[in-house]
């Protein structure tokens, strides 16, 4: 990950950073070599070098010890007294995978836009993705009823075809995974801070590949898509009447919040990956979070927060506050917006 080494664990699936120094000493884990072998091997009988490696050694082996790297161990968990498997859910957002046939399914048709130069390719997703957007906008503010008119069946139509779009989104970022020769490893549903229901592509295999412009893309394809589809919309609302107008017009108001969604990045969205992607920055929500906890809590600060400079540990914590009040805002407004979501509903059966 941008020459950064990882260690995959085959077991959990996930990705765990290391430095250079451990990318070494890993060539020599290899089963043959107890702790004390390893470091006379790479001392070199030298006492003081051997006295400072010994310290280096055992730090590095209890950390693969508490991640569950080493044969035989398991990940340290916070509640000793809890019972679980290696495989853990994320404490932010649950999730269930549906499917993991999108690999097979899309490889046909990633095999011919292979062919087409990458380059190529993203200009006119990017340049219809645009154009899509302020056409699709320009006719839900300018062309459109106000929302009270729009009550009814619509509101069930535009909610079904909205699934459809969710679904084309996530395809997007998995055929781009599939170009770049990562292919996805499933697609699920997810409950975001367990309250806002997500569909997903489960991408984490992105780190295999070298290059940041690909994992922008890969992070972008789902919003390129969108903007697509937008225009569609925009289309059907601009040349229709009745239930079919108000339908796409419903649409366009939710493709507007999706992609506000979409490129908050504040979340674990597409745009705070793909500013991920383009900056280097890895994983900066998890250290932000972690440092928040850690302060409140009054803990010791883990090694890798530890070292962060004042400048950095500021930011983190300032991103980490900012993006607990955005939680909070969007949470307020979600419960809000519930009693609408409710009438529109009800408009449907005539009530």
């Amino acid at each position: 990950m941008d020459d950064i080494p990882l260690i995959f664990d085959p077991v959990t699936g996930n990705y765990h950073r290391i430095t250079r120094a451990g990318e070494v000493v890993l060539t020599y884990l290899d089963g043959t070599r107890t702790r004390d072998d390893l470091i006379a091997f790479l001392s070199r009988a030298d006492q003081a070098r051997a006295e400072a490696l010994s310290r280096q050694i055992d730090t590095f082996l209890a950390a693969l010890d508490r991640s569950g790297l080493l044969e035989g161990s398991e990940p340290e968990l916070a509640d000793k007294s809890q019972k679980v498997g290696r495989v853990r859910t994320s404490m932010l957002m649950p999730r269930i995978i549906l499917t993991r046939s999108l690999p097979r399914v899309l490889e046909p048709l990633a095999a011919v836009l292979r062919a087409v130069p990458a380059k190529l390719l993203v200009l006119i997703a990017a340049l219809g993705a645009l154009a899509g957007y302020a056409f699709g906008f320009h006719t839900l503010f300018a062309a459109m009823p106000p929302p009270q008119d729009l009550a009814g069946p619509a509101f069930l139509l535009a909610t079904g075809v909205m699934l459809l779009y969710v679904l084309m989104h996530e395809t997007a970022h998995a055929l781009v995974a599939q170009i770049l020769g990562t292919p996805v490893r499933g697609l699920g549903v997810a409950l975001l801070f367990y309250f806002m229901p997500v569909a997903y592509v489960d991408r984490t295999d992105a780190y295999r590949f070298r290059g940041r412009g690909g994992r922008v893309t890969l992070a972008m394809a789902g919003i390129l898509s969108d903007g697509w589809f937008c225009a569609l919309s925009g289309v059907v609302a601009l040349n229709s009447a009745g239930i079919l107008r108000d339908t796409a017009a419903l649409l366009l108001g939710m493709q507007l919040l999706m992609l506000i969604i979409n490129l908050n990045p504040l979340m674990p969205s597409d745009g705070y990956t793909a500013l991920e992607a383009a900056s280097g920055l890895t994983n900066a929500r998890g250290r932000a979070f972690a440092l928040l906890r850690h302060t409140v809590r009054r803990e010791e600060l883990p090694a890798h927060l530890a070292k962060l400079s004042k400048t950095a540990r500021r930011g983190h914590m300032a991103y980490g506050l900012f993006s607990v009040a955005y939680v909070c805002l969007l949470a307020y407004t979600m419960f809000h917006a519930v009693p609408i979501t409710v009438d529109l509903a009800l408009s449907v059966v005539g009530r």
